[in-house]
């Protein structure tokens, strides 16, 4: 007997993708599933798609809500969903035909907590299907697993193939997730935050070495950056901090530090684009404030060099993060993911 997986979707005024979306789910070689359809209060139409998505299929259901954010429709969701899995999707994205088949696969041979894929990334518009998304007939497919230790590396956490900053094309286990939710008081970085909580508390990670969500840029998912939003990131960031550090985990909490210092410099460099005076005075302090920390101490001296730089010369740090992004993202193999130490 197959096991039932929930598919939860947060839908919010996603009119023109919301039909792609759903019927990607449809398509899938696996067949047993509940899809989970949360309209977080859509002012465009996307409400009535939903209804009419029901009619035409049984296993779908619809959540609706007053609009209470990404968060809170993904909490809802998790409420509603039966089954041995849980699969996070959004609704202007769209997934391969067999992936809910290969990631349920690898996560029963491994035991895995958190199956993840790997992200095909398109401009906004229309589906095109990827070359390398043709179906395929064999019933196994290549991955890795990496037990709970692998797994809170930071070079396991943040690594491309893995990508455990976001939750889009996720399955985890329903008995894992307990109590934990998405903080709905985040406005940016809630699924990181979830993710990192399941980790903490002993998940481990399957790894499906396939580009098979499709993730469509610029689709309402375009990075706003206002105070409140880099608040927002700078409080999950300083909360990993915080728990690294609680569980003598030094080094980890330095890589965290290290990432925020990044953002600080992006946050400040478009606080001159966009000539938001209030955003410019928010990170001016912060970085005077994060400057005095005693975790920002620990970070070596060129990493330091380099946001240093970054604070003065943008256009210079640039072109070095440009490469650092370059490196990981060419030079990094399955096998080097694999064989990860501390």
């Amino acid at each position: 007997m197959k096991e039932k997986i929930s598919v939860i979707i947060p839908v919010y005024n996603t009119k023109e993708y919301l039909e792609d979306c759903v019927n990607s789910v449809l398509e899938q070689t696996w067949t047993d599933f509940k899809m989970i359809l949360v309209d977080d209060g859509s002012q465009d139409g996307s409400r009535e798609i939903c209804e009419e998505l029901c009619r035409r299929d049984s296993r779908i259901q619809i959540v609706f809500q007053e609009h209470k954010g990404v968060s809170a429709a993904r909490n809802a969701g998790i409420e509603t969903a039966e089954g041995k899995y849980l699969f996070f999707l959004d609704s202007d994205d769209r997934i391969h035909p067999q992936l809910l088949e290969a990631l349920y696969k690898l996560q029963e041979e491994n035991h895995g907590t958190i199956g993840t894929a790997g992200m095909y990334y398109a401009e906004r518009g229309r589906f095109q299907k990827p070359a390398d998304w043709e179906k395929e007939d064999r019933q196994m497919w290549e991955g890795c697993y990496l037990d709970n230790h692998k797994a809170k590396q930071p070079l396991c956490f943040h690594h491309t193939k893995v990508k455990l900053d976001s939750i889009g094309g996720k399955m985890i286990l329903r008995e894992a997730v307990k109590e934990v939710r998405f903080n709905e008081n985040l406005a940016r970085g809630e699924d990181t935050w979830f993710l990192h909580q399941l980790i903490a508390n002993g998940a481990d990670v399957t790894v499906l070495f396939q580009n098979w969500y499709y993730y469509r840029k610029n689709s309402g998912k375009e990075k706003e950056y206002s105070v409140e939003s880099c608040r927002s990131i700078y409080q999950w960031q300083k909360a990993i901090c915080d728990y690294e550090i609680k569980n003598n985990r030094i080094s980890k909490a330095v890589h965290t530090e290290w990432c925020i210092l990044c953002n600080m410099v992006l946050w400040k460099e478009m606080g001159r684009k966009k000539q938001d005076a209030r955003l410019k005075e928010y990170v001016r302090d912060l970085i005077e404030n994060e400057k005095r920390q005693k975790l920002f101490s620990k970070v070596d001296w060129c990493r330091k060099a380099v946001f240093y730089l970054g604070c003065a010369c943008y256009p210079l740090y640039k072109r070095i993060e440009d490469v650092m992004y370059w490196y990981h993202t060419t030079l990094e193999t399955p096998q080097e993911l694999r064989n990860n130490r501390e």
